[in-house]
């Protein structure tokens, strides 16, 4: 592979020796050189940045975010027939790293759930009854393994189906199961057990699902924890109909269910399965820029094929951020990818590990990811949002790459972010430091006080169809109450003339609307305030 790449480059500097023997490449000028944005809350701000192939012949470039761009080593290396057949950065969904069972000699081994740790460690564990975890290299090479906690008081049949590390202590969870009729019967109950590096644990327990709660039986699988909401979040099947009842779960460390949850994540609705979550990014915008990844199932695939991204909410992000899984995991019969993901905590636009079973192997795969953006700004292009990330420009050449910045409900302040162009043929890189400066959504003397803003109240909230704009006015006056999308249009107008001094409640309807954030805001009757409202699916 590497006398590929070399060939490969070594052709391109032959084929420029032109007039006089002077080497003459394509260069990429990317413009402008920086962008720094001021968004008001809850807007969005549309910027475009420019690429162009000044050279003389055509160039090849490819887009990432906030990594080292390295040519040889990593998911964005050159690979063998890369330049010039659409995969200009190496196919979304290549192996990076691949561990077998016959690279591990050790009982015990048959990963399910995965989690890595901030300095790159990574933790898998067996599904079956030997409660053994191993620790790997981020290139997938045994380190060690040991007995992690289980309940031995877990009966007829206890299984461990996740694992995560959690920030906020520096330990790793594991997600135990109780089955009732063997493995393929329903869940009664899901522990969380709280262990250190050794597997001892340290005595916390959370019970996700107590018998005498009314969300019923259930199985359960995956387990991510997110520090930015303090959440730890799971796949859980409420339904024997597992086709339309896969449905994502947050609790907290009390084990009490998220407001919200559980939700149904897009792009793919029932009968497309999904598996377990990877819930991560909130440190850039807090809770709102929390992701989730986790494998989908479309109607008509012979397995989990791809990887998909939304929110904390479930909204879909785009599927031209999915990565495809690799095809050679189901050329041998049997399961496939189980499609566990999880993004590297160190390299997350380099590498994605997931695991799976077949009849020829068990193990780990590390894959070059789609490239993810900061959760403040969307990627198109002139050309479309798939032609964005890479492709081919002619001399003289150009090409709009379109940056939708969105302020949402972040908190005031700066995010910072860089995008990074970069010719294939020579791994020479353009960045372009990103800025966005979150500032207040009106007027400092238009900001509700305490005692104002709690004249306009929504709920519920967040709303799976319906909700309620209760709000109190001092008299007799116009008010127009309107509801507004991130982009700032009005989706729907809930009242416009004259109401009367009082309470007043308006309903809602939202089953029309895709789920996402939206904001409800009132003007007249000496109220000027505004509410912020989830709508889920």
């Amino acid at each position: 592979m590497r006398t590929a790449i070399l060939y490969r480059v070594m052709a391109g500097v032959l084929l420029g020796f032109m007039h006089g023997g002077t080497p003459v490449r394509a260069q990429l000028t990317v413009e402008p050189a920086s962008l720094s944005v001021d968004v008001e809350q809850h807007e969005t701000v549309i910027h475009t940045v420019s690429l162009t192939n000044t050279g003389s012949e055509a160039l090849t470039f490819c887009v990432s975010f906030d990594r080292p761009l390295r040519r040889s080593v990593g998911a964005l290396r050159l690979t063998e027939g890369s330049v010039g057949d659409g995969e200009p950065c190496g196919a979304y969904g290549e192996v990076l790293y691949y561990l077998g069972e016959d690279d591990v000699d050790e009982s015990g081994w048959g990963p399910s759930g995965i989690t890595m740790t901030p300095d790159g460690r990574l933790f898998t564990h067996g599904s079956g009854g030997f409660h053994r975890t191993f620790e790997l290299t981020p290139d997938l090479q045994v380190v060690r393994f040991f007995d992690h906690p289980y309940l031995a008081d877990l009966t007829p049949f206890g299984f461990t189906w996740g694992i995560t590390y959690d920030t906020e202590n520096g330990t790793l969870w594991w997600m135990n199961a109780e089955r009732q009729g063997g493995q393929n019967a329903i869940t009664r109950r899901v522990l969380l057990l709280e262990g250190n590096f050794d597997g001892e644990e340290t005595g916390h327990r959370i019970e996700i699902v107590p018998p005498e709660t009314p969300l019923g039986d259930f199985v359960a699988g995956g387990l991510s924890y997110d520090p930015a909401t303090d959440l730890f979040y799971f796949l859980g099947v409420s339904d024997i109909d597992i086709s339309s009842t896969r449905m994502l779960w947050a609790v907290g460390r009390e084990g009490a269910l998220a407001d919200g949850y559980p939700l149904r994540p897009g792009p793919y609705p029932p009968p497309a399965l999904i598996s377990s979550p990877d819930a991560h990014g909130g440190a850039a915008g807090g809770a709102d820029g929390v992701r989730v990844e986790y494998g989908a199932y479309p109607q008509g695939s012979l397995g989990y094929d791809r990887i998909a991204v939304v929110d904390r909410w479930g909204n879909d992000e785009g599927t031209e951020l999915e990565t495809p899984v690799p095809d050679e995991l189901f050329e041998a019969a049997g399961w496939g990818v189980r499609a566990n993901p999880l993004r590297s905590r160190i390299d997350p636009n380099g590498v994605m590990y997931m695991t799976f079973t077949n009849f020829e192997s068990r193990g780990i795969v590390g894959v070059r990811p789609h490239p993810l953006p900061p959760s403040w700004l969307v990627v198109d292009s002139d050309a479309g949002p798939e032609a964005a990330w890479d492709g081919v420009l002619a001399p003289g050449e150009s090409r709009e790459i379109i940056l939708t910045f969105r302020a949402g409900a972040r908190e005031i302040g700066a995010y910072t972010s860089a995008l990074q162009v970069f010719e294939a043929a020579t791994g020479e890189a353009v960045e372009v430091p990103l800025t966005l400066t979150v500032v207040p959504g009106v007027d400092a003397e238009d900001i509700p006080g305490p005692e104002e803003a709690s004249r306009l109240e929504v709920y519920p909230n967040p709303s799976a169809g319906s909700a309620t704009v209760s709000l109190t006015l001092d008299a007799t006056s116009e008010v127009r109450v309107a509801v507004y999308d991130v982009l700032g249009r009005v989706v729907v107008l809930l009242h416009d003339g004259p109401l009367g001094a009082g309470e007043h409640a308006l309903a809602f309807e939202s089953a029309h609307l895709p789920a996402g954030v939206y904001l409800v805001r009132v003007e007249g009757g000496g109220l000027m305030a505004s509410r912020r409202v989830t709508v889920i699916r």
